[in-house]
């Protein structure tokens, strides 16, 4: 009997340098955080801390995880709980992003042969683009398509 489940394998964020980063110099950063950042940025919030605790639990079996089972072939395998943090984790943004791309297409856009589609620039990041305005072009060029390196 052929396996007819697609093989899993399941993400490592351990081995991301994203990851060894936030993990090595999160506490430096709370550490010195008020004696150099307080003053330009304001307190450093709970929910930040929330937000990268959660993220190093994320995909780790060891903090939960779910049995899933093919009920075709028997086949077992376990997923790792997400931290479900938007714009932090990369795993959990990125499946986001598909189920917005995907409810867009499916339930809001209308068949039309045009689209007009409106997109807003974080506060956070405005400041780059209001003295160099070229940048504006190069980022109406940017396909979503792409991952930047």
């Amino acid at each position: 009997m052929q396996n007819s489940c697609a093989p899993y394998t399941p993400r490592n964020p351990r081995i991301s340098d994203y990851y060894r980063c936030v993990e090595d110099y999160f506490e430096e950063l709370e550490r010195v955080h008020e004696d150099r950042y307080q003053s330009r940025l304001g307190y450093l919030r709970p929910e930040i801390r929330f937000t990268i605790f959660r993220f190093l639990d994320c995909g780790c079996l060891q903090n939960g995880f779910a049995r899933v089972r093919c009920d075709d072939c028997g086949h077992e395998y376990l997923v790792a709980f997400s931290c479900k943090r938007r714009h932090f984790c990369p795993s959990c943004h990125q499946k986001r992003v598909i189920e917005f791309g995907e409810w867009f297409l499916d339930d809001l856009a209308v068949t039309v042969p045009h689209r007009h589609i409106v997109f807003s620039i974080p506060k956070l990041i405005r400041r780059c683009f209001l003295f160099d305005r070229k940048l504006l072009a190069d980022l109406s060029r940017i396909c979503p398509c792409q991952t930047v390196s």
